[in-house]
């Protein structure tokens, strides 16, 4: 499932968002501060969409602007060419994309994944109860490159004892519930949100977490920049972090819960007292080493990584939970 750099050039044109003219353009405003242009997939529990509503990052000295993408592979994309400062992108995504040489550091986490936090669902007529029974199913995912592929085809695997056979179609987060509903695919992986909502319509159900299933907490998402950015603008990096990690620490106290899911919910259209009945992740800004060294060793067993791959060389020293 690796990302080849030449795919990611390629599509590096329609990663930015409607509003790109000042994509790319961080740098100090009138203000003092510092421009930052961070991708987005308008998630639920997207983290630095909290942190900007909620002010933090201006507290901080950052002015953040989002650049909408589909995936996290575009988010890449995006950053190779020059349309964003910041990308949010799978762990599997941007540890391939590292691998194949494209000069990229994790500045940032975001949260690790939690027995509830995301799901596999499927139509209550599928006839499908666990993932043995995905054999030879399409699933729908939100990024081809990403995380979930390998996770679902371990998770097939551990269950069966033979090799997956399930296809993948990518499909935007948005449409991957409805998808599923319609009977479009055999089922799709979602995000808690998605997972409560086709529930609640009883029109299907979560058949479990391949995220988190035998292989615990991993990251759920990371924030990335290129390292030349990196040489030219460690400052604002820092500033991210650190904005990113009084961000998680405010998402975990409840106190703070209104403010957060009616800011959740203005993003991912969901109504805010919907959130409330959905599992988190852990929230977290700065990288979790021992979940990351989770999701790399998944990714070694799959060949997916090189055995003498070193993620932790791809982490600056400033961005690493203590």
């Amino acid at each position: 499932m690796a990302i080849s750099a030449a795919l990611l050039i390629a599509t590096g044109a329609s990663a930015c968002s409607s509003d790109s003219s000042s994509a790319g353009a961080s740098g100090a405003t009138a203000s003092g501060t510092t421009v930052l242009n961070v991708t987005s997939l308008s998630l639920c529990n997207e983290l630095s969409l909290y942190a900007l509503d909620k002010g933090i990052f201006a507290k901080h000295g950052l002015d953040v602007k989002l650049v909408n993408v589909q995936s996290g592979s575009a988010g890449i994309a995006a950053l190779q060419g020059g349309s964003t400062d910041v990308a949010f992108v799978s762990p599997q995504a941007l540890l391939t994309a590292i691998q194949e040489g494209i000069d990229m550091k994790i500045i940032s986490g975001s949260g690790e994944t939690t027995k509830d936090s995301q799901g596999i669902i499927v139509n209550n007529s599928s006839g499908i109860s666990g993932p043995a029974d995905l054999q030879g199913k399409t699933i729908a995912v939100n990024d081809l490159g990403g995380t979930i592929v390998t996770l679902i085809e371990d998770w097939i695997q551990a269950a069966t004892g033979q090799k997956s056979t399930a296809k993948f179609v990518a499909l935007g987060f948005a449409d991957i519930e409805p998808a599923v509903e319609n009977g479009k695919v055999d089922a799709g992986a979602v995000t808690a949100a998605s997972v409560q909502k086709i529930t609640s319509s009883g029109k299907g159900k979560s058949i479990g977490n391949p995220t988190f299933e035998g292989i615990g907490a991993t990251p759920n998402a990371l924030y990335a920049v290129t390292q030349p950015w990196l040489a030219k603008h460690q400052a604002a990096a820092e500033q991210f972090v650190a904005a990113m990690q009084e961000a998680a620490d405010a998402a975990k106290q409840p106190a703070g819960n209104a403010d957060k899911f009616a800011i959740l919910a203005k993003y991912c259209k969901t109504p805010a007292e919907t959130l409330t009945q959905i599992p988190e992740i852990a929230y977290s800004g700065y990288v979790d080493m021992k979940a990351l060294d989770n999701a790399v060793q998944l990714f070694k067993n799959a060949d997916i990584l090189k055995p003498n791959f070193d993620a932790a060389s791809a982490v600056p020293e400033f961005a690493r939970a203590k």
